[in-house]
């Protein structure tokens, strides 16, 4: 069986985290303090998305993503787990300050447009996406 990387995360964070199918996403606010509680348990980060999650479906904004480059030739695990994490946080940086988030979602997907209209506080279903890497799995 395998292990769940994310289990690795101290339980807050984890107590934080929601489904999204088999990924784990974490609200806007929470999104920094994940990543860097990996990097401080040495998992690396291998990127994600922003998707908006409701009962009826799942709207993601896959061009704005997050990814990191892979580990180099000759990096050691420690610099790759640390690079990831500054890499990460700053496109998540970028995006969420350069970047009308919600603007984007109801240009592109009618069920955020459906949502908004009965009500729905969309900010409560922006969920940012983030995938792991852990060195047992090289």
């Amino acid at each position: 069986m395998t292990e769940i990387i994310e289990n690795r995360l101290p339980v807050d964070l984890l107590e934080k985290s929601i489904k999204s199918g088999t990924e784990y996403g974490w609200r806007q606010n929470d999104f920094l303090e994940v990543v860097e509680a990996a990097r401080k348990l040495h998992i690396a980060i291998e990127g994600g998305q922003i998707q908006y999650v409701f009962e009826e479906g799942t709207c993601e904004l896959h061009w704005l993503h997050y990814y990191t480059n892979e580990i180099k030739k000759g990096e050691n695990w420690t610099n790759f787990c640390n690079r990831t994490a500054k890499e990460c946080s700053e496109m998540f940086n970028q995006i969420i300050s350069k970047r009308n988030i919600e603007k984007e979602a109801l240009d592109n997907f009618s069920l955020v447009k459906e949502k908004l209209k009965e009500g729905v506080v969309l900010e409560n279903h922006k969920l940012f996406i983030i995938s792991f890497e852990d060195k047992k799995t090289n």
